[in-house]
């Protein structure tokens, strides 16, 4: 059985993670600035979100790697091992 999401599972997400991402950014703007500064300012929101996505988006593509990186030493080890 897969735990892969469905196209439209990740659609979904995609749009739950936007709107976080929104309602962050806006609630963590006006606490710093003001409220309002949030809506009078909406390039910071959408820097915040762009900013968001982009540190997950490092964050998992980094983990994922280091997922390969172990695989790919097991791998290595295994083979040597076969080797000796």
């Amino acid at each position: 059985m897969s735990n892969q999401l469905t196209p439209t599972d990740l659609m979904l997400q995609a749009r739950d993670t936007a709107e976080t991402y929104l309602n962050q950014s806006i609630r963590i703007i006006d606490s710093k600035f003001g409220e309002g500064y949030a809506k009078a300012h909406p390039e910071l929101i959408a820097g915040f979100m762009k900013t968001a996505a982009s540190d997950f988006h490092t964050a998992i593509l980094n983990q994922k790697l280091e997922d390969l990186i172990a695989q790919v030493r097991d791998l290595l080890t295994m083979i040597r091992g076969n080797h000796d």
